[in-house]
C-alpha cells in the first residue's frame, strides 16, 4: 500500500515494523447491540466463529508469541515486496525476512497472505522489467512458499488515485489493455500485465498442485460510491477486471485505509460493493484496514469504534467475506502513525485495547448477519473472447449454477422468463438486485421493464445493459448472461439514489 497521510503517492515511504500484542486487563465500555453469546475472548477466535479469519500485518522482529493467540492470519508488511527478494533476472534474495513470517505462521497454525508480486511501486530490481522477467519472479515466489501460502496478492494497486476508472501507466510496463486500438480492452490481441501476470501464477500453482489461491488488491475501490454520491470509478473498473479475467482470479482485497479523501471514505454501500464482487463467485477481504480518526473527529474511543463496527459488520454481512486484516496493531507503531487508526495504543510490546478493538470483537461474537443471501453466488462467465494462451490451464473455480426455483412458474410461455427484486436500501439511496428466471424453455437474451418511484433515479449499473435513469427504466441483458437454460437464473443490479419501494419487474425474453 502507497499513501502519504491524506492522499496516495506512487513511492511508499518505508512502513514501520507492526508490533504484537500483550494481553492487558480490563475492559472498555462500548455500546452493543446485545450481549453476545458464549462470546470469544481473542479476535482469532470470534472470527474463527463466524467462520473467516481476522489477521494482521507485521514484520519479523515483532512476532511475540501473542500474535498467534489474537490474530489467525499474517500479511508480511515489507518483506515479500519485491524491492525485499527480487533480483534483475526475476530470480530470489534476501528471503529470510519472509521466511522467518512464514515459519512463525506455520507454528502458530496462522494462515499466510503473500504480498505482493507485481506492483508499481517498491519494484526494486524488477523496475522496468519485461512480463517474461516478471513471470519468473512469479514461479519463484510461489515455488518457494507453496501452499504455505493461503493468499497471494498477484497484482497490487494497478488503477490509478483520484477515482478516474484508469489502469496506471507505471512499471512495469503500460496497464493500458487496448494495445491494437479496436476499443476491446480484454481481448488477446492487448498486452495486459494483469492478465498475464495472473495467467502465469494460475500455472505455476496448478503444476504444483498447490492450495494458494490468487489475489488482486487496491485501494479506494471499497464502496459503490464516493463522498457525495458519485460512482466509484476506480472500484467498477476492478469489478471489470475480475468479471472478465474470473477464470484466474479467485479473490479480491479492498485495502480499506479509511480516512478523509473524498475517495477513501466509509460509506453506506460498502456491504452493497462486497456483495457485487462476491457474486462473482470470488472471495472479498478487507486486507489492509486501518481507519483515521478524522472520520471521527479525532475521537479514538466511541466515534472510532463505531466505524469499526460499520466496516466489520458489512463483511459479516456477506458470506464470501472471509477475512479482515489490520495493517499493524499500536496507533504508535503505524506508518499512519498521526492518524491513530489501529486498535491498540502503546509502543515496544506493551499494548492497551482500545475501544476500536472491543466493537470489533464484539461484533465478531455476533457473528454472521440474517441479510447474508442462501443462495450460492452466481458466477460470471469469462469475456466473450477469452485470452488466447494454449498453454493457459482450465480454470479452478467452476462457475456455479443458480439453482432452479423450487416452485417454476406456472405454464409459462416457452421462451418466456420472470424477473424478481430484492431491495438494500438506506437514507437517500439502495441497491437492487433483481433475478431474471428462464421458463420451461431456454432463452437467448432477456429485458427487464420497471418504472421507479418518484425521485429515484439509476446511477450505477452491472450485469447489465441500462435505459434510462428514473421514472420508465429498461434493462437487457450483455455478452455473458443473455443465454439461460430453462429454469435457471441470472442476476444483475444497479445502484440509485432516493428510494425504490414497491418495483414491479417485467422480463421478456428472446
Amino acid at each position: 500500500m502507497s499513501s502519504s497521510l491524506r492522499q496516495r503517492r506512487t513511492i511508499i515511504r518505508a512502513a514501520l515494523p507492526a508490533a504484537v500484542l500483550m494481553l492487558v486487563s480490563g475492559a472498555v465500555a462500548v455500546q452493543s447491540g446485545g450481549p453476545a453469546v458464549a462470546a470469544e475472548t481473542t479476535l482469532r477466535a470470534a472470527a474463527a466463529k463466524a467462520g473467516m479469519f481476522f489477521g494482521v500485518a507485521a514484520s519479523p522482529n515483532r512476532l511475540y508469541p501473542s500474535v498467534g493467540q489474537e490474530f489467525g492470519q499474517l500479511t508480511p508488511e515489507n518483506d515479500m515486496k519485491p524491492d525485499r527478494i527480487a533480483t534483475s533476472s526475476g530470480g530470489l534474495q534476501n528471503t529470510s525476512g519472509a521466511d522467518t513470517l512464514v515459519n512463525h505462521a506455520q507454528s502458530n497454525n496462522m494462515l499466510v497472505r503473500g504480498h505482493t508480486l507485481v506492483w508499481h511501486s517498491q519494484a526494486g530490481a524488477l523496475q522496468g522489467a519485461s512480463q517474461a522477467t516478471l513471470n519468473t519472479f512469479i514461479g519463484n515466489a510461489i515455488n518457494r512458499w507453496g501452499s504455505r501460502i493461503a493468499y497471494w496478492d498477484v497484482v497490487n494497486e494497478a488503477l490509478e488515485d483520484n477515482n478516474t476508472g484508469r489502469r496506471r501507466n507505471q512499471w512495469p510496463h503500460t496497464m493500458n489493455r487496448d494495445a491494437n486500438g479496436d476499443g476491446d480492452f480484454f481481448d488477446a490481441g492487448d498486452t495486459d500485465v494483469i492478465r498475464d501476470s495472473f495467467i502465469r501464477a494460475r500455472q505455476v500453482v496448478q503444476a504444483g498442485g498447490y492450495t494458494t489461491k490468487l489475489c488482486i488488491n487496491d485501494y479506494d475501490v471499497e464502496g459503490l460510491t464516493v463522498q457525495g454520491g458519485g460512482p466509484n470509478r476506480k472500484a467498477n473498473a476492478l469489478y471489470d477486471i475480475v468479471r472478465n479475467y474470473r477464470q484466474y482470479i479467485d479473490c479480491v482485497g479492498f485495502q480499506a485505509h479509511f480516512n478523509d479523501n473524498p475517495n477513501s471514505v466509509i460509506t453506506n454501500d460498502l456491504q452493497a460493493n462486497i456483495q457485487r464482487f462476491a457474486d462473482l463467485g470470488v472471495e472479498v477481504h478487507i486486507s489492509e484496514l486501518d481507519i483515521d480518526d478524522d472520520l471521527s473527529n479525532n475521537d479514538i474511543g466511541a466515534g472510532q469504534a463505531e466505524n469499526y463496527r460499520k466496516v466489520v459488520r458489512a463483511c459479516l454481512n456477506v458470506a464470501k467475506c472471509t477475512g479482515i486484516t489490520v495493517w499493524g496493531i499500536s496507533d504508535s507503531e503505524s506508518w499512519r502513525s498521526s492518524e491513530r487508526g489501529l486498535l491498540f495504543t502503546g509502543s515496544n510490546g506493551s499494548y492497551q485495547k482500545k475501544a476500536a478493538y472491543h466493537a470489533v470483537l464484539d461484533e465478531l461474537n455476533k457473528g454472521r448477519g440474517t441479510t447474508t443471501p442462501t443462495t450460492p453466488p452466481v458466477t460470471t462467465p469469462p469475456p466473450t473472447t477469452p485470452p488466447v494462451d494454449p498453454t493457459t490451464p482450465p480454470p479452478t473455480t467452476p462457475p456455479v449454477t443458480t439453482p432452479p426455483p423450487t416452485t417454476p412458474p406456472v405454464t409459462p410461455p416457452a421462451a418466456g422468463c420472470s424477473a424478481t427484486v430484492s431491495l438494500n436500501s438506506w437514507n437517500g439511496g439502495f441497491v437492487a438486485t433483481v433475478r431474471v428466471t428462464a421458463g420451461t424453455s431456454p432463452i437467448n437474451g432477456w429485458t427487464v421493464r420497471l418504472t421507479l418511484p418518484s425521485g429515484a433515479t439509476v446511477t450505477n449499473t452491472w450485469n447489465a445493459n441500462a435505459s434510462g435513469a428514473s421514472g420508465a427504466v429498461q434493462f437487457s441483458n450483455v455478452a455473458y448472461n443473455g443465454a439461460v437454460g430453462a429454469g435457471q437464473s441470472t442476476e444483475f443490479g444497479f445502484q440509485g439514489t432516493g428510494a425504490a419501494t414497491g418495483l414491479t419487474p417485467v422480463c421478456a425474453a428472446s
